[in-house]
């Protein structure tokens, strides 16, 4: 009798520590897989592009990256090698600019984006590969379909590096900010003060979802991405 007692005892004890594991552990939304995206460089072998057969060691490595964004396994270009964004028409836009340039997050992008890397220039390779980078870069030798060359000068792009500083001061809106951050349903905001537009306030590199394409972080349907910062 107590053997069996024990024996139903040791098995409930097992079942609850799974439940609580299971609740401690909860698994992981599948829905920011980059596996399945453009930014996994060894789907498909593409001319001037090493390939490693690994997902994430084009981005990240565990060892030795930047530490100015997670773990980059790739140099970071200088902020002051880019032109900002500026307005000719101040009306259109009355918050702060930094003119020194992209913030980590943004560089971290423009790592690949800028089109002065190859994509296959890391700073560590993995240990299980001897593939050879062949410095592909982006640019216009056929890749323009799979991938955005913004190139240094980002005056004709979406302003990044943008700050919506919660205190008052010349150039920032507060109560804008405060706005945008009720309403963000997945927009980020980076720098100290959690108030800064950098690229991935608006685009998540693992986002996989076809109905948030090109990798944004909320469907723009009827400009519900762009409306989360612009009021009209």
């Amino acid at each position: 009798m107590k053997r069996t007692m024990k024996r139903t005892m040791k098995a409930a004890t097992t079942a609850l520590t799974l439940v609580l594991f299971a609740f401690a552990v909860p698994a992981r939304a599948q829905t920011d897989n980059v596996t399945s995206t453009k930014h996994n460089l060894s789907t498909t072998p593409i001319a001037g592009v090493a390939n490693y057969g690994e997902v994430c060691v084009y981005c990240h490595t565990p060892h030795g990256g930047s530490t100015s964004a997670p773990l980059w396994n790739k140099t970071l270009p200088s902020g002051a090698s880019f032109t900002m964004y500026t307005s000719a028409n101040s009306a259109s836009m009355d918050m702060v600019v930094d003119a020194s340039g992209p913030g980590p997050v943004s560089l971290a992008c423009l790592s690949c984006h800028d089109g002065s890397l190859g994509l296959d220039a890391v700073i560590n390779k993995n240990n299980s590969t001897a593939a050879t980078p062949l410095d592909g870069k982006i640019d216009g030798s056929g890749r323009t379909n799979l991938f955005a060359k913004l190139g240094t000068d980002l005056r004709d792009d979406h302003p990044i590096a943008v700050t919506y500083a919660v205190g008052a001061g010349a150039g920032q809106d507060p109560a804008f900010y405060a706005l945008a951050t009720a309403k963000s349903g997945g927009v980020r905001f980076f720098g100290a003060a959690a108030d800064r537009v950098e690229c991935a306030s608006c685009h998540n590199p693992h986002e996989a979802d076809a109905a948030k394409a090109p990798f944004l972080r909320k469907a723009n349907a009827n400009s519900d991405l762009c409306k989360t910062c612009h009021i009209k």
